[in-house]
């Protein structure tokens, strides 16, 4: 039987500041962009090799712009006759407003490339105090893919029963809005491979299709990880001796 390898792009997007290139680096396991405590520090879609397999697969992340001023944004969306239209010939907000300009990258990335859309959020901060969540939602729903909420930026380690009421509270209030196919808690600083797991499954059940290509990258992924574990404890058995 011929594989057909498959080639999928997901996307990194979140409000501005809210350790969105920092979980790029821990996902990619190197360090891309740059990481600042400061606004629109990513101003350009930067798309990135996550993972490839054997058979020729790869899935592909793309860290995009921070959402700045949604409402804005939801506001331009809302009176364009042509949403896309107005995205590819608005260039003037490239000079006189940078960060609503940043924020049509985000938005043209993910519409024009990816499948799926990771959306990460504050876990610290309480969804209803997030004014700007209800206006992104409303950006993801127009730009019409999968959605998944990462609960990012956690804080100290917790217990299980905490972090699940963290998803189960950003879960209710994000329901409403009726795009969001999962929300996982994937904090940058905390993640493990146990994590990771859990996060492609989610994706490869947002996306049915590719559903092979997605078990054939996982299965990369875990030799990889069962090979770095196998080396680290080689290793460390060579310093005992």
């Amino acid at each position: 039987m011929t594989i057909e390898p498959a080639t999928i792009e997901i996307a990194l997007i979140s409000h501005t500041n809210a350790g969105k290139t920092t979980l790029a680096r821990t996902l990619l396991g190197r360090d891309v962009g740059e990481v600042r405590d400061a606004p629109h520090v990513t101003d350009v879609a930067e798309s990135h090799t996550l993972l490839t397999s054997t058979a020729g697969d790869e899935l592909r992340l793309t860290d995009t712009p921070g959402f700045g001023d949604s409402a804005k944004l939801v506001q331009r969306l809302r009176v364009a006759d042509n949403p896309l239209g107005w995205l590819l010939r608005e260039v003037w907000d490239r000079y006189s407003d940078r960060p609503f300009w940043c924020s049509q990258q985000a938005v043209r990335a993910a519409r024009d490339s990816a499948e799926a859309v990771l959306y990460v959020v504050n876990a610290a901060e309480d969804p209803r105090d997030a004014g700007y969540v209800a206006f992104e939602m409303q950006v993801l729903r127009w730009i019409g893919k999968p959605v998944l909420v990462l609960l990012n930026q956690a804080g100290p380690p917790r217990g299980g029963e905490d972090e699940q009421r963290d998803v189960e509270r950003w879960r209710a209030h994000l329901a409403p809005h009726g795009i969001v196919n999962d929300v996982l808690a994937f904090d940058a600083f905390a993640r493990c491979w146990v994590q990771e797991r859990v996060l492609f499954d989610a994706i490869a059940a947002a996306l049915p299709s590719r559903h092979d290509a997605l078990a054939r990258l996982q299965a990369a992924r875990e030799q990889a990880n069962l090979e770095r574990f196998d080396a680290t404890y080689s290793d460390g058995e060579a310093t005992l001796e």
